[in-house]
């Protein structure tokens, strides 16, 4: 029983590995439902017609995080 909950982390450790080796080689990220995706692209299109602040979105959150 030992093994396979073994066997089973080493899994799991592995598949963790992999998912942050293809990170940050820059493998797409799997698109799990394409009509989700065009919508989250359209909220952010809409987003960016309506922004009214001076400083660009990632200046912003770049400052909140000093």
């Amino acid at each position: 029983m030992e093994d396979v909950k073994a066997l089973k982390n080493k899994i799991a450790h592995l598949e963790t590995e992999l998912k942050a080796m293809k990170k940050s080689l820059g493998v797409a990220a799997e698109r799990k439902d394409p009509k989700a995706w065009e919508r989250l692209y359209e909220v952010g299109r809409e987003i960016s017609r309506s922004w009214k602040e001076r400083k660009p979105s990632w200046q912003i959150i770049s400052e909140a995080r000093r």
